[in-house]
């Protein structure tokens, strides 16, 4: 099988249209949807109980994240497998107190693409254990990468078709983290060990979820000290950087933002550094008044992702476009083995260009979207230019002349929504 990204490679110069209709048709055909599902049946239902899974998600961080929810019906099924995880080595302080998981691959160095060195990790992880089966999400890797496997591997096809069928309705939920752990669902219908009615409803989709140790506290209340962030005070954290520059809110938009933002009376507004657009915050905080700078505190290139977390945690409200920290501040917090608990009251703003709010995004106020994992509300602001499908989702491959990801979307609706939201909470 000839992995997902090299047939997007060789179709993306087909024209964008034509493409996202044709994955719609191809999606929602049940011929092709049933054959697939036969090739999963088959594999699965020539292992009773598995003793040894492997479980692959994409390379990013957001994914790393995400794809936990997969995880968690396959524990419930069954408590006494081993269930190891590969995935992005930046997420480990987030993931390695996961209860669920045995054992743990943190591989991946690279972002977007796997580099030749985490194809040979990944070689070497599955010709050292034996696993009696490898469910693959990551659309980078082909049959090539699982030659040395004796194990049954599942390709992400079908679920990918359903996310795109489920994007194309109105009445489903297209969210990924809702569709991995539906899919984890019906997987465990095809076991031979499952004797529970197949027709048994599933209602109860749970969400993403980090976990953390008591230290990461302690660590936290230091850097904060150190920072002169006060806790108890309202805070924005505010993320202007993304992966692509197709995710990436126009430095315009950015600035109108934060000034409208930052026009409310009592605010410390928390400006991560610029990891892929590198300098986006210093670029800001030289076209920012001197009077609403005061207000901001710019958090460090080289804070540990685990205490970022726990900021974000700390915060009101998060704002962000479509990238890894969204997936963070979405999930729900945990610390192990302590009476300590994260707030878990954070509110999510996220702004959405090329990619799809219905899949990415968390949203409180529609039934077609999927909430965060917060006790507070999430919102999606989304754009809508004429040039968006479906194929948009796949950065990568886009090659546009004129960036409009972004187009008919304003500031002051998110403002306004911001300062209605802190005039709100207490």
């Amino acid at each position: 099988m000839i992995p997902i990204y090299y047939f997007a490679s060789l179709v993306s110069k087909i024209s964008a249209p034509f493409l996202d209709q044709t994955l719609k048709t191809l999606s929602s055909n049940e011929r092709i949807n049933n054959f697939l599902k036969r090739l999963e049946t088959k594999r699965l239902r020539k292992i009773d109980n598995p003793k040894r899974i492997l479980i692959i998600p994409d390379i990013n961080i957001g994914d790393a994240i995400i794809t936990q929810s997969f995880i968690s019906p396959l524990r419930n099924f069954f408590p006494d497998m081993e269930i190891s995880y590969v995935y992005q080595q930046k997420t480990y302080p987030l993931i390695k107190a996961n209860p669920d998981i045995d054992r743990h691959f943190p591989l991946f160095r690279s972002l977007g693409y796997p580099s030749k060195r985490d194809c040979k990790g990944l070689k070497n992880i599955i010709e050292r254990y034996d696993f009696d089966i490898i469910f693959n999400f990551c659309p980078y890797f082909s049959t090539n990468n699982f030659k040395s496997a004796n194990s049954s591997v599942i390709y992400p096809i079908r679920f990918i078709a359903n996310i795109i069928r489920a994007y194309d309705s109105d009445s489903n939920k297209a969210h990924i983290v809702f569709q991995l752990n539906r899919f984890a669902n019906e997987l465990i219908e095809e076991f031979p060990s499952n004797t529970k009615s197949k027709t048994q409803p599933r209602e109860n989709f749970p969400s993403n979820c980090l976990y953390a140790t008591q230290q990461l506290c302690t660590k936290t209340r230091k850097i904060m000290a150190k920072l002169k962030i006060n806790p108890y005070a309202k805070k924005i954290l505010f993320n202007p950087d993304t992966t692509s520059q197709y995710t990436f809110i126009p430095f315009k938009f950015q600035l109108e933002l934060l000034k409208g933002i930052l026009s409310h009376k009592k605010l410390t507004l928390l400006l991560n550094c610029g990891y892929i657009f590198k300098g986006i915050e210093k670029k800001l905080l030289n076209e920012i008044p001197s009077t609403l700078r005061e207000k901001i505190v710019v958090i460090p290139r080289d804070i540990p992702i685990d205490v970022y977390a726990a900021l974000i945690d700390n915060s009101d409200l998060f704002i962000t476009g479509d990238t890894g920290p969204l997936h963070i501040a979405a999930a729900r917090k945990y610390i192990v083995n302590s009476d300590a608990r994260f707030e878990n009251s954070t509110a999510i703003i996220g702004i959405f260009g090329a990619t799809s709010a219905k899949i990415y995004g968390y949203d409180s106020f529609s039934p077609e979207y999927f909430p965060a994992a917060q006790d507070a509300p999430s919102k999606v602001f989304e754009s809508n230019p004429p040039c968006k499908n479906l194929t948009c989702i796949d950065k990568i491959f886009k090659n546009c002349p004129e960036v409009r990801c972004f187009d008919g979307l304003e500031s002051e609706q998110i403002v306004s929504y911001t300062h209605n939201y802190l005039s709100q909470i207490s």
